[in-house]
């Protein structure tokens, strides 16, 4: 028993001692969340580790209601290009709110255990983008939702050994708006760059009268195996009596490298430009993480179980949405056929720890956790698009058993993200000038600024943010 205790205080001092942040694009009612983890017998487990099905005893039918809220609180900040001063803008409030949803089934093919399958349809809350004037060159509003339909098994090798896969055929969705500067575009051109006419005065940087407005409306396909199979891999260990250990990895949708999103691009030209409306097409090429899940439960005195979770995320490919465009109206009106839309992500990992009741039939069941998450972004990447600082995690929930088929469960999370102050941003007008100056050489910083989608209106400002996520379950279990 002391061993087991011992553990769980390891596991929260490491949770204390390593920041981690799971991916913005991760559901956060699943693995962190009560009830569910590597080494649970839940629905979400068909995603989550397919091995874990295995280890329960009733079939089930299981159907979910996701909620998140997330809230914002911006200060942005303005950029003299000539004195380097950074000035405060007004500051912005929103509030965010995405449902989701899920329907899954579990079933033992035999009484002994060796083979589970299950089956689920989902989609999680959507990523929903911010949208303002004041950061209208980053992000201005739109979202990113994916659905999935997957196929599970799990396989008892060993009354010890448990061994899953699942397979995800997903469909994604993205809708997204932003401006973009055609006089820093420009540079110093004396027709076109900032020292160029708008409305009787120099240009500038973010002026109104040079700026234009782009929404893309694109989808991935969904008979491409190259672009929406996703595969979920996982193993579930018997270390002694009542103690699990489960580990599951993530593939990235997809066969190929990058998933494709392919739709409509919107433009409306800017004010001295004539403001005309085009109309062409995009497609959105996004190279989703791969990702790594596992959890140590063992028991506890009290008919508790304490769990350990931890996630790695190799955000590192998630640098930017590159947005392509074409039609032959962009191509007479000088529209872009590259934007990438800059994100910036690093690798991210997460720790988590808590106590929950086991089950045994009983009318309330109770459960908690605490976990940190890594900075899935430097400070000075931080933009609308992107906020994702190290983070504090919440969760509790609770199951009411209405008899014995029926229960009810109820979790939520909370997650804070401490204030952000990015004065040193890594967005910076600053540098399409000095790409030009230095010859349009991409050897040059400045030049690589430019063709990584930082060389633009700074998003230098306070970032401040709050997450909320429940979800609601009832299940029908034999």
């Amino acid at each position: 028993m002391s061993r087991a205790i011992g553990l769980v205080l390891v596991g929260t001092l490491g949770v204390i001692a390593h920041a981690a942040d799971a991916s913005p694009r991760s559901d956060p009612t699943m693995g962190r969340s009560v009830f569910t983890g590597a080494t649970m017998p839940h629905a979400t487990s068909i995603d989550l580790n397919p091995a874990a099905i295995g280890l329960g005893e009733q079939n089930e039918v299981y159907g979910a209601a996701l909620l998140a809220l997330d809230q914002y609180s911006i200060t942005p900040r303005r950029l003299d290009i000539n004195t380097g001063m950074l000035t405060d803008e007004p500051h912005v409030g929103e509030a965010l709110f995405s449902p989701g949803g899920m329907i899954a089934f579990i079933y033992h093919t035999d009484t002994d255990g060796k083979v589970t399958i299950g089956g689920q349809f989902r989609t999680a809350p959507a990523q929903q983008f911010l949208e303002g004037d004041a950061f209208k060159y980053h992000v201005n509003g739109g979202s990113y939702r994916t659905w999935a339909a997957t196929v599970a098994a799990s396989f008892r090798v060993t009354s010890k050994v448990f061994l899953g896969v699942s397979l995800d055929a997903q469909k994604s969705f993205m809708k997204m708006a932003w401006a973009r500067d055609t006089a820093l575009a420009a540079g110093n051109d004396p027709a076109r760059g900032i020292a160029s006419d708008c409305g009787g005065a120099a240009c500038g940087v973010a002026n109104p009268g040079a700026t234009e407005l782009y929404s893309i409306d694109a989808s991935s396909d969904l008979f491409s195996a190259s672009n929406v199979l996703a595969v979920n891999l996982g193993v579930v260990i018997s270390l002694w009596r009542d103690t699990w250990l489960g580990i599951a990895y993530h593939s990235p949708p997809g066969l190929a490298l990058q998933n494709q999103l392919v739709g409509d691009m919107e433009v409306v030209q800017a004010p001295r430009d004539g403001g005309g409306n085009l109309s062409g097409g995009t497609t959105v090429y996004v190279q989703n993480p791969a990702s790594v899940d596992a959890e140590f439960r063992t028991r506890l005195p009290f008919d508790l179980d304490a769990h350990v979770g931890f996630r790695w995320e190799d955000q590192s490919r998630l640098s930017n949405y590159d947005v392509r465009s074409y039609g032959s109206a962009f191509a007479t009106a000088n529209i872009p056929e590259w934007q990438p839309r800059a994100l910036g992500y690093h690798d991210s990992f997460a720790l988590w720890t808590g106590v929950e009741q086991i089950e045994f039939g009983q009318p309330l069941r109770f459960g908690g956790r605490i976990g940190l998450e890594r900075s899935a972004l430097d400070n000075s990447r931080t933009s609308a698009l992107a906020i994702a600082p190290t983070s504090l995690t919440l969760d509790g929930g609770m199951q009411v058993r209405f008899n014995p088929n029926w229960t009810f469960q109820l979790t939520y999370g909370f997650q804070y993200f401490p204030k952000v102050n990015v004065t040193d941003s890594a967005f910076d007008p600053r540098d399409q000038l000095a790409c030009e100056d230095a010859g349009f050489d991409y050897n040059n910083p400045a030049c690589r600024a430019v063709r990584s989608g930082y060389a633009i209106p700074t998003a230098a400002g306070e970032y401040t943010r709050f997450a909320h996520a429940a979800r609601i379950a009832i299940r029908y279990h034999w």
